[in-house]
């Protein structure tokens, strides 16, 4: 998960650890060397300590790197989604992805080498619906994350009561 942020006039994104990981361990995009460099220094271990750490980039660079990964979630973008919205947009991704495996199936091995770029869709496709349902359970306190001081979480969903108490 990404977050953009304003500071000093200057526009700054935090990225997740996982997203970073994400990036060096799964895909195959050049990671600039200041955001290596920001965060592989000596020996970085990942685990689910640490995993939903932010790590912030402040060149212009990097900011445009990772404003352009769009499968990397921008929280700004949905946490005011309503769950209705976000199952919409699951089932929008998911459908997605679908469509990709099934151009995929349908390929010869031949055409599948020519066509690598489908497979990555296809995982990235899936690592945006994982986010979409880690920003729902952050929404309903299912889940903490160590946001920047600057980002404000959405309200918890109110659950509607069916049955209400009369007041006496």
């Amino acid at each position: 998960m990404k977050v953009f942020h304003t500071e000093n006039g200057k526009e700054i994104v935090y990225v997740q650890m996982q997203d970073i990981m994400y990036l060096s361990n799964e895909t195959d995009i050049p990671i600039p060397a200041t955001i290596f460099t920001k965060v592989f220094t000596g020996v970085t271990i990942v685990d689910d300590s640490n995993r939903f750490e932010f790590v912030r980039f402040d060149e212009e660079h990097e900011v445009k790197f990772f404003k352009c990964l769009k499968f990397i979630i921008d929280f700004d973008q949905y946490k005011e989604y309503s769950d209705e919205q976000l199952e919409e947009e699951v089932k929008r991704l998911a459908t997605q992805a679908n469509e990709v495996a099934e151009k995929w199936n349908g390929m010869t091995a031949e055409e599948r080498k020519q066509n690598a770029c489908l497979y990555d869709d296809h995982r990235n496709l899936g690592y945006m619906i994982n986010f979409l349902s880690e920003i729902y359970a952050v929404k309903h306190g299912k889940r903490t994350m160590p946001f920047p001081d600057f980002v404000k979480l959405p309200e918890k969903p109110k659950k509607w009561q069916f049955f209400r108490k009369k007041k006496m």
